[in-house]
Parts: structure tokens; C-alpha cells; sequence
């Protein structure tokens, strides 16, 4: 029988060979709420979701598309998931797309979306591809038909250091830098592709930072780039930094933080709401399983927004949501104003989640 000083040596033994992250990670429980299910994605064709986005054009739009298999297609659907349109690049083949993102492009006071053609299961392809496009617009004659979109840039990039595989993709709307996180590694790689991203050569997307988790499938970076997400098959990763702090700073913290999260069947997407009022994820439909209907979640910000970035909330913060109401886009039949917490009732804490929405429907 092993006495109990030899059993404490072998743990302590064990846990310097093999370091066990757990004990880093805290949980955030108060910063958002639990999931609330918004219901199937409607639209068939769109079935194994592996990206997702928030439009910044319209209110109450969200981006979307599949893993591989499909056409290069991008879809719109509803804040229920009712779907919008569909959309079709030219002459592009959707190798393994695998993230998309919402924010700002060449051209100011603009909206783009970037599909990042990324995944790489055997880490064999040498050069990805990120596609940049104006956000389409959305007509109500738009679910009956794809719609095709010839005009768009491709990036192409290597890694620094050897072709990895990757499922996320952020934006950095201040800098238009791009960020790619590696998926398979047992530290996985962020890597940055500084902009102006060539369109003629291919560009090297250098590493800057490690991360002490694997299997990342998904991330977002917030629309004023102070809010980050990286998503695991288990586990949601959140980062927030100050308004004049680089992008490095999310990484220099030694622990991490992990906010709600129920786990869905291959779930493989997540996205920032608008102003960053709480964050969408969606499953894929494995076809291996029974009961395999991809649904829409989302998890609300539980605490008010500082909107003029004076680090606490007060009547400026409401004043600044007036102020900036304009250009509103909604689409026919869509709501403006929130129920955050779907129980059909609007408290005056939704009404200010709302204006802060409203705010964000500007072109930026």
C-alpha cells in the first residue's frame, strides 16, 4: 500500500508534467446571463452553421454559413432564425469556410463582411483565403432566390510558421488588422495579418500570442474592438480591456474567463450582439444524431453599457444614446427595440439596451 506522502508526491509530480489549466480559469456568471433558446434555424439548406456575425447595416440580422460541402454561399436570417437571403460569391469554391465577421473595410462609414476560408482538418493547404465584401443589401424578394455577388477582395496568407487549421476569425474594425486563431494545438496560436492585407501577394500572417487551451472553433471580437470571445466545443473564453489598450493586452492576463455557455450539438459559431449587449451562438445538425435541429441562442449582457467611455454608466450615458440615433435601417417587419430577456415585456433597462442598439444601426 502506498503510504500518504508518497501518493502527495506522485499528484504534485503529475501536476508539473502534465499542468492542469483548470485551476486558472474563473467564471463570470454576472457579467451575462444564461441562454435563452430563439428558436430553429428555419432555413434547411443551412445546416451545419460554422460561422456566424452581426450585421451592422440592418437591426436584428445575422450572418451566416456552412462548413464545407456547400456552394459559397452566405445567408441572412432573423434574430428568431427565420431566414432572409442567401448569397452567392462568383467563381469562388467554398474549400472549408469556417468563420465570418462583421466591420469595417477600405472604405469609411462602410460595412463588410470577411469569410475566412480557414479550416485545414490535416494541415495540408498551404495558402487560406479571406474574402471581403461590402454587407449585401437585403430586399424583401431576397429568400426566394440567390442572389449572386461578383465584386469582393481576396486575401491570401501562409503562416509564419507552417499551415495549421483554424475555425476563427476577428476584426479589429479600429485598425482593420484581422486575427486568426489556430484550433489544434494544445496552446493555440493567434496570428495577425496587419492591415492594408495585400490583394495581389500573399500575405504571412504572423504569430503574436499563445493561449493556454485547445480546440478553439470560434471567436468575435466586439464592434469597438474592447471585448473579446473565443469559443471551445465546451467552454466560452471572455477578454475585456480598456478603450487605449492594444490587442495584445487580452493575452497578457494569466488567468482566463469563461462566461455562460450550454453545450449544443457541434456547435462551431458565436458572435457580439450589437454594442456588445450579450452574444448569439447556433449548432450544426449532425446528421449522426437524432433530434438535430440547429437552434439560435443568445446570452444577455446582464449589466448597462458605458457608452461614452467614462468607466461608470449615468444620465450621459442615456444622453449619448439620443444624441446618436440616425440612419436607422430596419427591414420590414422587424422589431427595433429589444426584449432582451424574451418574457414580451419592455423594462426601462431594455429601453436603454435599445437606444445603445439603435445607435449601432448607424453605417460606420
Amino acid at each position: 500500500m502506498l503510504n500518504n506522502s508518497y501518493i502527495i508526491f506522485l499528484i504534485a509530480l503529475c501536476a508539473i508534467c502534465h499542468p492542469c489549466h483548470a485551476s486558472l480559469i474563473v467564471a463570470d456568471t454576472a457579467t451575462f446571463g444564461q441562454s435563452i433558446d430563439l428558436g430553429l434555424v428555419e432555413y434547411d439548406k443551412l445546416n451545419e452553421a460554422s460561422g456566424l456575425a452581426v450585421s451592422h447595416r440592418y437591426t436584428n440580422v445575422l450572418w451566416s454559413h456552412n462548413d464545407s460541402g456547400d456552394e459559397s454561399r452566405i445567408y441572412a436570417m432573423s434574430y428568431r432564425g427565420k431566414h432572409l437571403a442567401a448569397f452567392q460569391l462568383k467563381d469562388i469554391e467554398a474549400i472549408d469556410w469556417e468563420d465570418i465577421a462583421c466591420g469595417s473595410g477600405p472604405v469609411t462609414q462602410t460595412s463588410y463582411l470577411y469569410i475566412a476560408d480557414i479550416g485545414d482538418n490535416k494541415a495540408q493547404r498551404q495558402t487560406k483565403f479571406i474574402y471581403r465584401l461590402l454587407e449585401p443589401e437585403i430586399k424583401e424578394s431576397s429568400p426566394k432566390s440567390i442572389v449572386w455577388i461578383t465584386q469582393f477582395d481576396q486575401i491570401s496568407y501562409q503562416y509564419s510558421d507552417g499551415m495549421r487549421d483554424a475555425e476563427s476569425l476577428l476584426i479589429d474594425s479600429k485598425t482593420l488588422d484581422l486575427y486568426i486563431v489556430s484550433k489544434r494545438e494544445e496552446q493555440v496560436g493567434v496570428y495577425k495579418l496587419a492591415y492594408p492585407q495585400s490583394l495581389k501577394t500573399i500575405n504571412t500572417a504572423e504569430k503574436m500570442a499563445t493561449l493556454p487551451f485547445s480546440w478553439a472553433v470560434a471567436g468575435d471580437l466586439s464592434s469597438n474592438s474592447n471585448e473579446l470571445l473565443i469559443k471551445t466545443e465546451q467552454e466560452v473564453y471572455y477578454w475585456k480591456k480598456a478603450s487605449g489598450d492594444s490587442i495584445s493586452t487580452f493575452f497578457k492576463t494569466p488567468n482566463l474567463t469563461t462566461v455562460p455557455y450550454t453545450q449544443e450539438l457541434q456547435g462551431e459559431a458565436i458572435c457580439w450582439a450589437r454594442q456588445s449587449m450579450g452574444y448569439f451562438t447556433v449548432s450544426e445538425e449532425p446528421w449522426r444524431i437524432e433530434n438535430n435541429a440547429a437552434h439560435l441562442t443568445f446570452y444577455p449582457r446582464l449589466t448597462l453599457l458605458d457608452m461614452n467611455g467614462d468607466d461608470h454608466f449615468d444620465i450621459a450615458d442615456i444622453l449619448h444614446c439620443f444624441e446618436y440615433i440616425s440612419e436607422i435601417q430596419p427591414l420590414a417587419g422587424m422589431p427595433v427595440v429589444p426584449d432582451i430577456n424574451f418574457n414580451n415585456r419592455l423594462s426601462i433597462e431594455e429601453l436603454i439596451y435599445g437606444l445603445q442598439m439603435l445607435i449601432q444601426n448607424m453605417n460606420k
